[in-house]
């Protein structure tokens, strides 16, 4: 249904023996996409459920515009509003006394959990308040009952904060008021009110109750801003499982039964993945250089060991955990912490899903990575078994049953399109799957030797006498000739003179391009500071052929260069005549203490285009 326009299969084509191209077979069916679908979601906000309990899946998405959208087919069936912007969105099975069997929709939306049956609101949970600590309680009680003053209230809190207290928001805005007036109108606003502070749900995932089954009892499982995980009842009306995190939890994955024997992997927000097992959280933890992006789960055996960076989502594959991090870097690890392998991107990763066959036939595992340069890659293990363009960022990614069919990836991209991609039943997910075994085609196609003649007959002996010496000769006059090179290329650098020239004592970026047809050009210029020192009264001077070109400011002087800011300027240039051709601008970025220029880039200057005359 969906065209090649705008998205596209990677997988070369082999040859045959006799040198034609054989076409392989096509690893995703592209069965719909809407361009003006409009949804701005996440990996979190998406589930598959079958809500009607028909067998028929639905996509369900937690808009962020604050809308609840149900996608059946090719449209959109229903939109629910929302309180406000939801967090995670997750569908469970409450009980066994629904005949038809459907399950209830969790929305997670600041501190509450709205529950949906049949797309019609059932209730709402709200997580428990924060414990906050006594002196903030006490100070805010003496000030209800007017025994302490609003300044002795202040020092309170004040010591209190710097002892590592965390005192509650309406203690800290009270704290960061200036002056005693109003402090005074602070507490005789808020002194009759009573002190509650609520936390935000930071991500959702669902636990099985009893059973490995689809339509299982579920219980869901929360983490909070304040760093707490939450397992609540089946019915989500309770908590029964209450686990204290070093950091606020963004992504959770879990594995095993409430009832039986569980494991929960949390992704924290200080970079750090932790272990949650039996309701305990475990000392073993990864340690990241960097965050991670994501983690899924994939198929082995081993104890934590440290990623190349931090998380940022995670998901299922087999008995192993694979983590996507922000050095473009997927690292596949065992639940108990042991890296298995690693797999680095092209690309920054921006999400990653386990997939695969469902049914008897259980053809095998995968993780699908999107890339922000628009590719989805799959790979079983460290293999690459296909890769796809969708030309854009995936926002959102979830693979599972959609309709009747088992084995569907959905895609929501940042321009708010919604992509459905469907596998196969044929398709194996094997990682020796995309190799071919046996001998190449290439070796039946017949070398064209030439044939022998005098002359190759005598450089042949020519150069069985004398090939040492012949070597020697050549490894000297190559060596001279990148000696001169080097030196040329040096002296060129260091005065200022090549088309992309620096001063090695302080790091500045440029870029600069032309827009424009013509006789009026715009040059635009982009500069970074990548040092860690501010840069002032920079001069930027442009030199160029005078009788070509004319331009109403030659000369530019940046005030300040920050470090990590671009800075963009924009110079008009006009062209001096009809016919005089075109040129190059050399952009020179000086220093007012050296002769040499900090960075210098050469434009070269299009053609005027004769119509625009």
């Amino acid at each position: 249904m969906a065209t090649t326009e705008y998205e596209e299969d990677i997988a070369g084509a082999s040859q045959g023996p006799n040198g034609e191209k054989i076409k392989e077979k096509q690893f995703w069916l592209s069965a719909f996409k809407d361009h003006l679908a409009d949804v701005k979601a996440y990996s979190s906000s998406m589930e598959l459920a079958d809500v009607n309990g028909d067998d028929d899946y639905k996509l369900i998405v937690a808009d962020a515009n604050k809308k609840l959208k149900v996608f059946g087919g090719t449209s959109m069936l229903s939109v629910n509003a929302l309180m406000a912007v939801p967090s995670a969105v997750c569908a469970f099975y409450m009980d066994h006394s629904d005949q038809a069997r459907r399950p209830c929709v969790a929305v997670a939306t600041g501190p509450h959990i709205f529950t949906y049956k049949s797309f019609r609101p059932l209730y709402r949970f709200s997580l428990p308040p924060v414990e906050l600590p006594a002196v903030d309680v006490d100070t805010w009680s003496l000030l209800k009952q007017e025994k302490l003053s609003a300044e002795a209230a202040y020092v309170k809190l004040d010591e209190a904060k710097m002892g590592g207290a965390l005192l509650s928001t309406r203690s800290i805005d009270f704290l960061a008021l200036d002056n005693a007036e109003e402090r005074n109108a602070y507490v005789n606003q808020h002194r009759s009110v009573p002190l509650t502070q609520l936390t935000c749900i930071t991500c959702m995932t669902v636990l099985m109750k009893d059973g490995e089954e689809g339509t299982a009892r579920g219980c869901l499982v929360v983490g909070t801003e304040n760093g707490f995980l939450h397992i609540l009842h089946h019915n989500a009306s309770e908590v029964i499982k209450k686990v204290q995190l070093v950091s606020p939890a963004v992504h959770l994955m879990t594995a095993g039964q409430l009832d039986v024997e569980y494991r929960i992997i949390v992704a924290c927000r200080n970079g750090l993945i932790y272990t949650v097992k039996n309701g305990v959280l475990q000392a073993t933890t990864i340690e990241p250089d960097a965050h991670p992006v994501a983690i899924a789960r994939y198929e082995n055996q081993g104890h934590y060991d440290e990623p190349d960076a931090h998380p940022v989502a995670i998901a299922r594959y087999e008995n192993q955990v694979a983590v996507a991090t922000t050095n473009n870097a997927l690292h596949f690890y065992h639940l108990k912490g042991k890296r298995q392998a690693s797999v680095y991107m092209p690309a920054a990763i921006t999400n990653l899903c386990s997939i695969g066959t469902s049914g008897p036939s259980k053809l095998g595992k995968a993780v699908a990575v999107a890339l922000t340069n628009g590719e989805v890659r799959v790979y079983a293990g460290k293999s690459l078994l296909n890769k796809t363009q969708v030309y854009d960022v995936v926002t959102g990614m979830r693979f599972g049953r959609y309709g009747r069919e088992d084995s569907t990836l959905v895609l929501v991209l940042k321009s708010g399109t919604i992509m459905l991609k469907m596998l196969p039943r044929t398709t194996s997910l094997e990682a020796n799957a995309s190799k071919s075994h046996g001998p190449p085609p290439e070796q039946d196609i017949p070398l064209k030797v030439p044939k022998r003649t005098n002359v190759y007959v005598e450089q042949t002996e020519r150069e069985k006498q004398f090939g040492v010496d012949m070597h020697r000769v050549f490894q000297r006059d190559l060596c001279k000739l990148r000696l001169h090179t080097a030196r040329a290329y040096v002296k060129m650098l260091t005065d200022g003179k090549g088309t992309m020239s620096y001063n090695t004592s302080t790091s500045v970026r440029l870029t600069a391009h032309v827009q424009g047809l013509g006789p009026l050009f715009r040059l635009k210029l982009n500069i970074q500071n990548t040092g860690t020192k501010a840069l002032v009264n920079i001069p930027i001077v442009f030199t160029y052929a005078q009788d070509i070109y004319r331009m109403s400011k030659p000369y530019l002087c940046v005030p300040c260069l920050v470090p990590s800011l671009v800075y963009q300027y924009e110079v008009p240039v006009e062209c001096a005549g009809e016919n005089v051709g075109s040129d190059v601008i050399r952009v020179c970025v000086c220093s007012p203490s050296s002769t040499v220029p900090i960075i210098t880039a050469q434009v070269t200057m299009p053609m005027v285009d004769a119509l625009m005359v």
